[in-house]
């Protein structure tokens, strides 16, 4: 029973540190940078401070 229990805690923690996972709101959405990729989607955000936040396009078949 105690191996279960550490199992599915170290499934927990592996699940929180995926990326976009756990990020408090505010954060932006993609990522930072002084220049995006022309499919990427742009908008100015606090967190980014003087650069861009670039956000991709959505993955098709999700």
């Amino acid at each position: 029973m105690r191996v279960l229990c550490v199992v599915f805690a170290v499934l927990l923690l592996f699940s929180m540190a995926a990326p976009g996972y756990g990020q408090p709101k505010g954060f932006c959405a993609g990522y930072c940078s002084y220049s995006c990729a022309k499919t990427d989607e742009w908008t100015f955000h606090q967190t980014c401070g003087k650069m861009y936040c670039c956000i991709p396009p959505p993955k098709k078949g999700k």
